[in-house]
């Protein structure tokens, strides 16, 4: 930060913005949202969760998640079970196929950011690399969502 963090905070956020809607025009593929692969991931990584955790951790509402999900599962991408612990409640999953999706997903990202680096100078490729730790810290972070 300078002397001045007011306008260091404001050029912060429009770099975020501009991050973020770098990465949503520049998506390769529209037959998947950002939020059906942030879900898919999620599964990918943290393995199976009930709709309820999934709205919670994704920050949407629990019909959109349900929505979401059915989508997913309409596609082959994700699956239901009973969870155990609770006959209620069911359990979501990442099949073999939605793996896959996001597997190509991933290499489309990471060739279109492989084209951006090029751009850059060693330097400022290091520098990119050495904020990733703090990036991640940031985005570690709970998303409160607003209340009205």
């Amino acid at each position: 930060m300078t002397d001045e963090p007011a306008a260091d905070l404001a050029a912060l956020g429009r770099a975020f913005e501009e991050i973020v809607t770098w990465l949503r025009r520049s998506r390769s593929s529209t037959d998947v949202s950002a939020t059906a692969l942030s879900l898919l991931d999620r599964l990918d990584t943290g393995g199976e969760h009930r709709v309820t955790d999934l709205a919670a951790l994704e920050a949407i509402t629990q019909p959109a998640a349900t929505s979401l999900v059915n989508r997913l599962e309409a596609r082959g991408w994700a699956a239901r079970s009973a969870d155990p612990s609770d006959g209620r409640a069911t359990l979501v999953t990442i099949t073999d196929a939605g793996r896959e999706r996001l597997h190509q997903h991933r290499e489309e990202r990471s060739r279109r950011i492989a084209d951006l680096l090029v751009r850059l100078a060693a330097d400022d490729q290091a520098a990119l690399l050495a904020a990733l730790p703090a990036l991640r810290h940031l985005t570690a972070v709970p998303v409160a969502r607003p209340t009205a």
